[in-house]
């Protein structure tokens, strides 16, 4: 059966076509709204504007595929493969992706809010602008993935592997990432603020002018980078380590940061508002233009610091 054929029967009413062959086929513009195409073999064909909202799509071969402006809101995609394939502008809000294979595809400004993404394979993925809120990527495999500017709102990226993505200027407030994996990713301009990042990995992370506000940075490890190792030391289970970390530009403000180690990081002209440093170890710190405003210091031990310009907790400038 060839598509000209499907759709005819489509539009008498079938709406059972597993295992269908419809490899290479053009089905541009069509509705297909709650179709089956389970298990059908879609590789390279072109559904560009189609309508497949509520379609079964489990299992189907849909690799290199066009789906450039397609509808897959609700849509049963687990399983599927589409690596390589093209839904840029589509929609798939609340579709299913569980175990889907979306390998070096492109869903530049697609609309994915609410879509579920466990277990999804997007390694080098194309998420540039894309609309993510409140997706579930847990255990997804983003390594590679560029998620720039994309709209991650309390998504959740619990054990998620986004080792080297791409995730500047991205908006990740209120987002999971419990230990996610975000060794070498990039995080320049993000806003984190208020997201959970308990035992998430930053090795070698890029956070430079990040918005950390309010976010729960508790039992990580970040060492010898921009932001670096999410680990907690054996007898220091709680201790946050920024140890030699380049935090200039980064606003911490009202972040919990107790017993955390500052040892020669770098805050130049960062926020750090209303934060929580009791008990913190500061030494050798460039606090060069940063604003400490109600800051809690007590207890931290403070040596060698450069305060230059710095604003004090009682407000008070230090020359």
């Amino acid at each position: 059966m060839n598509a000209d054929a499907m759709i005819e029967s489509y539009i008498r009413g079938e709406r059972n076509f597993t295992h269908i062959d419809l490899s290479r086929e053009d089905i541009i513009q069509v509705n297909l709204t709650e179709i089956d195409l389970g298990r059908s073999n879609l590789d390279w064909s072109n559904l560009s504007g189609t309508d497949l909202s509520g379609a079964n799509l489990s299992h189907a071969d849909l690799s290199h595929c066009r789906l450039i402006s397609a509808k897959l809101i609700g849509a049963n995609l687990a399983n599927a493969d589409l690596n390589n394939a093209d839904l840029s502008w589509a929609n798939l809000s609340e579709a299913v992706l569980i175990r889907v294979d979306l390998s070096y595809a492109n869903l530049g400004k697609s609309f994915l809010a609410n879509a579920n993404f466990i277990g999804a394979n997007l390694r080098e993925a194309n998420l540039t602008g894309a609309n993510l809120t409140g997706v579930n990527f847990s255990r997804a495999d983003l390594t590679g993935a560029n998620l720039s500017g994309a709209n991650l709102i309390g998504a959740d990226f619990s054990r998620v592997d986004l080792s080297n993505a791409d995730l500047s200027g991205s908006d990740l407030s209120e987002a999971n990432l419990d230990h996610a994996d975000l060794s070498g990713s990039k995080l320049s301009n993000a806003d984190l603020s208020e997201a959970i990042l308990q035992g998430a990995n930053l090795r070698k992370a890029n956070l430079r002018g990040a918005n950390l506000s309010g976010a729960i940075l508790r039992a990580m490890n970040i060492s010898r980078v921009t932001l670096s190792t999410l680990q907690p030391k054996k007898d220091e289970k709680r201790q946050i380590n920024f140890n030699c970390a380049n935090l200039n530009q980064v606003n911490l403000r009202g972040a919990n940061l107790k017993n955390a180690n500052l040892k020669y990081a770098q805050l130049h002209n960062s926020n750090m508002l209303e934060l929580d440093l009791n008990r913190a170890t500061m030494i050798d710190v460039c606090l060069r233009d940063v604003d400490l405003r109600n800051a809690n210091l007590r207890n931290s031990s403070l040596q060698g610091i450069d305060l230059t310009e710095t604003t004090m907790p009682d407000g008070s400038i230090h020359p």
